[in-house]
């Protein structure tokens, strides 16, 4: 199908302010025997009201569902091959991102550094951006079910989401029960991916600029209503220090954001179609969006060894100082992360879609599942833990269970066999049963206060119970082919 320069363009251009925007609101401090890193929404609140459009995650959700949308088209439907081209573009460059960070972590663990450590620092900060990996991972899998529903409930299926994510806001803040606010993660984030289903069938394209401006206003509208009304944080991102964010767990006004950005971005869309000049950059920049993601805190580490040993200045955040000092700042990051991408660019595939795919069974297709879910609960541990002190480090996150990143890697290492085998048509069945098997052994051994071999605590333990449960399941379930999902060819 032919390429949709405006999502290609719009894909870049998301990345690119969430790495200026991390870049420019980070501020490093180097003290004797300390290392400690601060953001600037800290310190300048009326900041907070620009993240109304500088938080750009759902955009990429959004071109994400287009994406996924697509890629269901070429593969027919076929649930085993689409899961496979787009876990291998995403799980490549992530796992080599893994394993460099993690041999970092074991050298600043194994030697003797000077205080301030800064490959201590650089492996503890490395995974920040892990979050949205391990939950665009988990969107991915969930895409054909998503497009089904797509299909039969259109526009019903977004404002059950809407909807969905306001009750939760609900239970969590004026009732109490903090528990469930998880449950957003997939209200929120699932909503922006589902609009870009209607991008990739023409609805939205098609759609009257009137409409266009009335939604955008109806956005902005629910955002000023939940933050002056409500009480809501005005900012869109996490802000150090503040007892409540709009995105930990996310909230109803990030449906606001989403709604608010789309309709901007897609307002934006016919003048871009008028002028194409600079499709040979954003092809470019098209090819590595993930690796630029991946590494763009990296690039925070090299640039901090590069100049505060030269005498960088520490202004206070937010000066005059301070503010001329960002493009030097900004420079040397720039030219950091170039260094990274072009080391790392190379494993930053674009697979075609299989021509040969294997045959779906109920078996497969709850393997695959159990696979993605040891997949996403590494990488969402590793946003967590960091990886630095992989033996001793532990980090409290997803749901209060503490993690290590020891634990993360046998988590990945588990979902990565899993799936290999699946798609390599061999001892899959057996190799889902030991992964299963072995994190029964780990959740039971983890039960026994004190005795958990890798870390964390009885949540943990009650996490592998559960993983392991669902992969031991998977193996026995009878062989049965299924038919592919329901998936009409999309033109471009």
């Amino acid at each position: 199908m032919e390429r949709d320069r405006f999502i290609d363009a719009l894909r870049v251009a998301a990345v690119l302010v969430v790495v200026a925007g991390h870049w420019t609101a980070t501020s490093v401090v180097w003290e004797p025997g300390r290392l400690v890193g601060d953001s600037a929404l800290s310190f300048v609140p009326k900041s907070h009201y620009a993240t109304w459009l500088l938080q750009v995650m759902p955009l990429l959700f959004f071109v994400g569902g287009f994406a996924n949308a697509r890629s269901l088209a070429r593969h027919d439907g076929h649930y085993l091959a689409f899961l496979k081209t787009r876990l291998e573009r995403l799980l490549k460059p992530t796992i080599v991102f893994v394993a460099v960070w993690l041999a970092v972590g074991l050298i600043a663990e194994a030697l003797p550094l000077q205080q301030p450590n800064l490959l201590d620092r650089g492996a503890d900060i490395a995974a920040l951006p892990f979050w949205f990996v391990g939950v665009y991972v988990v969107v991915v899998a969930l895409a054909p079910f998503m497009h089904r529903l797509h299909v039969r409930w259109g526009w019903r299926a977004v404002a059950v989401m809407a909807v969905g994510a306001l009750c939760i806001d609900v239970i969590v803040y004026p009732v109490g029960v903090e528990a469930i606010g998880f449950v957003n993660y997939a209200f929120v984030w699932l909503l922006p991916h589902q609009l870009g289903f209607f991008y990739a069938d023409g609805s939205l394209r098609r759609l009257q600029p009137r409409l266009l401006w009335a939604s955008a206003a109806a956005g902005l509208g629910s955002l000023i209503i939940l933050t002056e009304v409500f009480e809501y944080p005005v900012s869109m991102i996490m802000v150090p220090g503040e007892d409540r964010w709009n995105s930990d767990p996310p909230s109803v006004a990030l449906v606001g954001a989403s709604i608010l950005l789309i309709s901007l971005a897609l307002l934006a869309r016919p003048a871009f179609l008028r002028r194409q000049r600079t499709s040979r950059w954003i092809d470019r920049l098209n090819r590595v969006p993930l690796s630029m993601y991946l590494w763009h805190v990296s690039a925070i580490s090299i640039a901090v060894a590069i100049l505060y040993p030269l005498g960088f200045p520490q202004h206070v955040i937010g000066s005059r100082g301070w503010w001329l000092w960002r493009p030097v700042w900004l420079l040397v990051l720039a030219a950091s992360l170039f260094v990274l991408v072009t080391l790392t660019k190379r494993f930053e595939i674009h697979p075609s879609p299989d021509t040969v795919r294997p045959e779906e069974s109920a078996r497969l297709i709850s393997a695959s599942v159990f696979g993605v879910l040891l997949v996403a609960v590494a990488l969402l541990g590793f946003g967590v833990t960091g990886f630095n002190r992989p033996l001793a480090n532990t980090g409290e996150g997803l749901l209060g269970l503490t993690m290590n990143p020891l634990s993360n890697v046998v988590h990945l290492l588990l979902g990565v066999a899993v799936m290999t085998t699946i798609y390599r048509g061999r001892h899959s069945t057996i190799v889902t049963a030991a992964a299963g098997l072995s994190l029964l052994v780990l959740g039971a051994v983890g039960w026994a206060e004190g005795l958990d071999l890798i870390g964390g605590n009885r949540g943990l333990a009650i996490l592998n119970l559960v993983l392991g449960a669902i992969g031991t399941v998977s193996a026995v379930i009878p062989v049965r082919t299924t038919r592919t999902l329901p998936i009409r060819n999309e033109g471009p």
